[in-house]
């Protein structure tokens, strides 16, 4: 037997790994003896930058005279022919279940769980086979052809065969049963992609361009390098939130009450949200998902999360991160569309269908009940608990659609006050005459010299402004404002040499630019300085691309890039508030137009405008651990003046570059 099967990894006693063992044992015993060459199994693989990341087994081979029969389809008859196999690119999604757990439903597998019902499997099979393919798209530059398979090692051939029946015939699938030799692995790769012929042979190629298994199979190391390269602040947070003594914040959370997080920027919000989720699946079995506007903090915790290994949105139990559009997409387009709404209608549309649906389901006593069967069949929309983030910028019609969609006591909400992006004034999710608020008072991110520098610029701008209580645990931290931006790539470069000194890693330098430093050719944005950055070696995450927004950094030694709209949620141990000036003129300009002022509140459009300047400028500000960088772009705009004024009267911990 010629043919090499490498197993990576070590035995860990899960179920990934004891069918990669098997897995291994049926090629090397099954295999023509004929064959040459080599295959890769991983185990619990981690697709790592993906949304969906995990994948029970990856399996990549490159052989040579291996030659099966298998039934092909040709000119739509069926035809017995030899097919040579030269590679492939396989993930094997793995299901234990019994026969009686699993039916079809048309094309698609389904199988039960315990306390969640009815799964897609075959969607979930075909959601990772996407992933993978943009996982070696963005790690190789382009993908191999990717197939994909659903191993149901609980089932016998007949049973599987009985489920595939249609009157006389077996429908065509990507299954295996539990037993099985080689040549049905060959047959399930000839069904997804017909064979290529070559004079009287045919041959299934995987479209690995030249390259060899161990070239197509680097990047799934790449978890474990990202891993061992983490910086000390995002071991501490994976700390955080996969500590099991939730403490102090379980005990405040309260039964058949709407439980709600209020809080300024630092306080905790979020990584409470999500150390109660991580409780909520280690002690409830349940399912959680966290909901956001930012897509930038999506990826940011989706991050997170693949290095804390939490299980993805497919597993029985989990919990996710989505955006609140993504979400509602999800279910009205399920629900009332039947999966034929496009996004661009549902965008164009948004605010009508959110009220659509909420008339649906205030229609009759039956309505919840038929969503609820409709979102169980599907894990992206099937969830125990829902926990809102950044709660204070929902409009109305969100908020009323998820306290119709779920009881109050299935609702978590994270409310950060004035801190809005989306709307004018903050949403007020009060109404819930059963509610339970928790005030965060203490800041838990910043050092104790950035909310100094923070509450001196806020009582110079608005003196009604609350000013912020920095943690007696939290000493130290700088400020750098930066006049002349030709000393702006020198000043990076050192303090991200100061940066790694303190044990983080590059992704914990967080660059926040404003829109004049955003370009949009060909419909697509991306950051005007990524080409003088790298000339720095400075090697950038765009997050200013929306189509990047989703998926996470994969290079260990890239910084993120975000606009000044997309910083709220996120933090870094370094911060650079790029042309800070410039930005704070652009929500001056826009804050003029709505400045009406409230008469009710005693509000002058003066005050108002003040209050809502002040309230985009903490965003960005509140964003540093340790180190806060502003450069500006004109040192005499009146802004830039405050700045510089603030940092002549403390030298000790303000510096002017």
């Amino acid at each position: 037997m010629a043919i090499i099967v490498r197993l990576i990894g070590k035995e860990d006693g899960s179920d990934e790994y004891a069918a990669a063992a098997k897995l291994k044992q049926i090629i090397e015993t099954t295999t023509p003896q004929t064959a040459l060459g080599e295959i890769v199994l991983f185990p619990s693989a981690t697709l790592y930058g993906q949304a969906v990341k995990d994948v029970d087994i990856m399996m990549i081979g490159s052989i040579k005279n291996c030659c099966v029969k298998v039934e092909l389809t040709l000119n739509g008859e069926n035809h017995e022919e030899e097919v040579f196999l030269e590679s492939f690119c396989t993930t094997v999604e793995v299901k234990s279940h019994s026969f009686s757990a699993v039916r079809i439903e048309g094309t698609n597998f389904q199988v039960l769980y315990s306390n969640s019902g009815w799964h897609n499997a075959t969607k979930q099979s075909n959601e990772q086979k996407t992933s993978a393919i943009n996982f070696f798209r963005s790690t190789l530059g382009d993908s191999p052809f990717v197939t994909n398979l659903l191993w149901f090692v609980g089932i016998s051939n007949a049973e599987l065969n009985s489920l595939l029946t249609n009157g006389n015939r077996i429908m065509p699938s990507n299954a295996l049963p539990s037993s099985f030799e080689f040549k049905a692995i060959v047959q399930k790769l000839a069904t997804q992609s017909t064979p290529k012929k070559y004079g009287n042979r045919y041959y299934i190629d995987g479209g690995f361009n030249g390259r060899d298994v161990d070239h197509i199979s680097k990047p799934l190391n790449l978890f474990s390098r990202v891993k061992q390269g983490v910086g000390e602040l995002t071991r501490k947070r994976i700390e955080q939130i996969t500590n099991s003594e939730l403490g102090n914040i379980s005990e405040q959370i309260k039964e058949n009450e709407l439980n709600i997080f209020r809080g300024r920027a630092g306080t905790g919000k979020t990584i409470n949200l999500i150390k109660i989720a991580v409780g909520l699946v280690d002690i409830k079995g349940a399912r959680v998902q966290i909901l956001t506007y930012n897509r930038a903090l999506v990826s940011d915790i989706r991050r997170l999360f693949a290095l804390a290994e939490l299980p993805d949105m497919f597993q029985e139990k989990c919990v996710a991160v989505n955006t609140m559009h993504s979400f509602f997409y999800g279910i009205i387009n399920g629900c009332l569309y039947d999966g034929k709404l496009s996004g661009e209608e549902f965008l164009s549309r948004y605010s009508e269908l959110l009220n659509e649906m909420i008339e649906f389901l205030e229609s009759d006593e039956e309505s919840r009940s038929i969503i609820q069967e409709i979102c169980a069949d599907n894990p992206k929309l099937n969830w125990d608990y829902i926990l809102v983030d950044e709660a204070q910028d929902w409009s109305v019609p969100e908020r009323n659609l998820i306290l119709k969609l779920y009881e109050k006591d299935r609702i978590i909400v994270a409310d950060g006050g004035q801190q809005f992006v989306r709307n004018i004034e903050p949403c007020d999710w009060t109404i819930i005459p059963t509610r339970n608020s928790i005030r965060l008072k203490n800041c838990l991110r910043q050092k104790k010299n950035i909310v100094g520098f923070i509450n001196h610029l806020s009582e110079m701008v608005d003196g009604n402004y609350n000013r912020i209580v920095p943690s007696e645990h939290l000493v130290g931290g700088k400020v750098i404002i930066i006049k002349d931006k030709k000393k702006l790539y020198q000043t990076i470069k050192n303090e991200k040499i100061e940066l790694k000194r303190a044990g983080n890693d590059p992704y914990d330098f967080l660059f926040i630019t404003p829109s004049t430093l955003v370009e949009n050719p060909e419909g697509r944005h991306h950051f005007k300085l990524t080409g003088e950055f790298e000339k720095m070696g400075i090697l950038l995450w765009d997050g200013t691309d929306e189509d990047n927004r989703l998926e996470y950094a994969s290079d260990i030694e890239a910084s993120r890039v975000v606009q000044y709209e997309s910083a709220r949620g996120l933090e870094g141990w370094t911060v650079c508030c790029l042309d800070f000036d410039r930005f704070l003129q652009i929500k001056e300009q826009q804050c003029e137009k709505g400045s009406e002022g409230n008469a009710l509140l005693l509000e002058s459009p003066s005050e108002r405008k003040r209050r809502n300047l002040l309230n985009w400028a903490m965003i960005p500000l509140t964003r540093a651990i340790d180190t806060l960088i502003i450069s500006l772009e004109d040192e005499t705009a009146k802004y830039s003046e405050i700045l510089c004024e603030i940092a002549e009267k403390h030298p000790d911990y303000v510096q002017i570059v």
